[in-house]
């Protein structure tokens, strides 16, 4: 069984860093410019196989997958790809203009979108009995016609996990159709705002479906919201700062791993915080990823205390979470 089933996609972003964000009609030359493998459903998945989780991927994998080397990446990378489904145009394409200490910019490029709407639908069954067969299925940015179809029927048995991210703005109705049937939900201040507009509610705690909320709030760290409880999270200092790109992945993967390892909400946002930390000390959303020790050495120094042992169990985390 897999640990943590990740559905989204798999990109080639083209990274580049400048000093200032170009306004209309304005060239700003670029400081930095990186070609690295992306996509929220792949960041997702190679950062949870980096802590040691089984992990695997749900997506449409373009004709330029093995050209590109992707496949060989997520190979070494220890990520099952039985999920990945062949087509034969290009994978999507993100251009991320980064800014240090601030948000992307990002520009992105679909070759065909109604095919991988197309191959996604014709693998219904595929989606099914794979997640399954998985402890979490985390959606982020991705098909979410697709997604909604495939929660609706209540098919998926497994605890779910939602990331909506940019989608938030871009295709507000489908997201919010999708929140009933997730138990954890992932968003940062600006989506969460949003998604109250949306709602027409006042406050996260009327959100109903999800059981667990987590607002990220950048430097500001994070705020979660289970079982009536509030935790506030601190953003764990990086070393450096150079690209934020796939930190929210990252941060995602890092928390329900730790949920999975048997660590409990509060001690799940720090340590999904200290994961979040090494993303952006590099450009590209899986260039610096850490491993679980490298994890705990961060920890410990950040938090100055001794890196805890599991307080409770996943089965117990997932029963409340399933309620």
């Amino acid at each position: 069984m897999l640990d943590v089933l990740a559905f989204g996609s798999v990109v080639i972003d083209n990274v580049l860093v400048v000093r200032k964000f170009p306004a209309v009609n304005e060239t700003v030359q670029v400081d930095k410019y990186r070609y690295t493998y992306g996509g929220a459903g792949a960041n997702v998945a190679v950062a949870a196989a980096r802590l040691g989780a089984k992990s695997g991927i749900f997506a449409v994998a373009g004709s330029d997958f093995k050209k590109t080397n992707y496949e060989k990446h997520l190979e070494k990378e220890g990520v099952d790809r039985r999920g990945l489904i062949p087509a034969d145009f290009l994978m999507p394409r993100s251009f991320i203009v980064s800014k240090e200490s601030s948000d992307d910019q990002i520009l992105y490029y679909y070759e065909n979108r109604k095919g991988t709407a197309k191959k996604l639908f014709e693998n219904m069954e595929l989606a099914i009995r794979l997640g399954n067969g998985s402890q979490v299925c985390h959606f982020s940015t991705g098909h979410f016609e697709f997604y909604y179809r495939l929660l609706k029927g209540g098919r998926l048995k497994s605890v779910v996990s939602f990331d909506p991210g940019q989608e938030t703005f871009n295709y507000p109705y489908r997201v919010v159709r999708i929140i009933p049937y997730v138990h954890m939900l992932f968003m940062n201040n600006h989506e969460a705002k949003r998604i109250k507009e949306l709602l027409k509610i006042k406050s996260l705690r009327q959100i109903e479906g999800p059981k667990l909320l987590c607002v990220s709030l950048g430097a500001q760290g994070s705020v979660i919201l289970f079982k009536g409880e509030v935790y506030r999270i601190p953003a764990v200092r990086p070393s450096r700062l150079i690209d934020p790109t796939g930190a929210g992945d990252s941060h995602r993967a890092g928390f329900i791993v730790a949920l999975l390892k048997g660590y409990d909400v509060k001690t799940a946002g720090r340590i999904a915080s200290t994961v979040a930390s090494f993303t952006i000390e590099a450009e590209g959303a899986q260039t610096s990823l850490p491993t679980w020790e490298k994890v705990v050495r961060r920890y410990e120094h950040f938090f100055k205390e001794k890196f805890p042992q599991p307080q409770t169990s996943w089965e117990e985390t997932k029963r409340e979470l399933l309620s």
